[in-house]
């Protein structure tokens, strides 16, 4: 069975400290939360698949993936991952 090229195969948890950042062209950057890093079939080829690892995000009510919204925003400039700064709280001991 061939694995359309663009297609999920795998999804493992992320941890909460990632981000991905993005321009559509009419608007400000959006910062979308990372819930998942994602398998994704890139190309079938006689020595066998092609995958790569994307950020599985959540926007807007969906689970996007960069290789879907490339697909299907053709705007999308300026596509980044990005640690999200966390602060912590610190004690004072003594």
């Amino acid at each position: 069975m061939n694995i359309a090229t663009g297609n999920v195969i795998r999804v493992s948890a992320a941890s909460p400290d990632w981000v991905v950042t993005f321009d559509l062209g009419d608007e400000a950057e959006i910062v979308a939360p990372v819930v998942g890093w994602a398998t994704v079939m890139q190309a079938w080829t006689s020595e066998g698949d092609t995958t790569r690892i994307e950020p599985a995000f959540l926007w807007g009510d969906m689970v996007w993936t960069e290789t879907e919204l490339r697909e299907h925003s053709p705007g999308l400039s300026a596509f980044e991952i990005r640690a999200r700064e966390i602060t912590r709280a610190t004690t004072k001991e003594g």
